[in-house]
């Protein structure tokens, strides 16, 4: 019965959290941190599907590969911190 429970409640995570392609982003979509707190708005979409937003007054570029979907969001496994730090 404990695999059982275990598996559901992956299975429920998975159904939350969706990468995100670069095809669903669009500009001025709200981005939104590793703890939920919202970052900025999408300024523009790389060809690779990197995001650029401006943060703190930079201009940062955000991986394709940290975004994700979920509960309708768009959010980056990076913190302000680790965005703040990037060029």
């Amino acid at each position: 019965m404990r695999n059982i429970s275990s598996l559901i409640l992956a299975a429920t995570a998975l159904s939350f959290t969706v990468p995100a392609s670069a095809s669903e982003v669009e500009r001025n979509d709200r981005l939104y941190d590793a703890t939920g707190s919202s970052v900025a708005k999408v300024n523009r979409i790389t060809e690779a599907g990197d995001l650029l937003v401006i943060y703190k007054g930079k201009v940062r570029r955000i991986e394709a590969s940290t975004l994700s979907e979920s509960e309708g969001k768009l959010v980056t496994s990076l913190t302000k911190s680790e965005i703040r730090r990037l060029d």
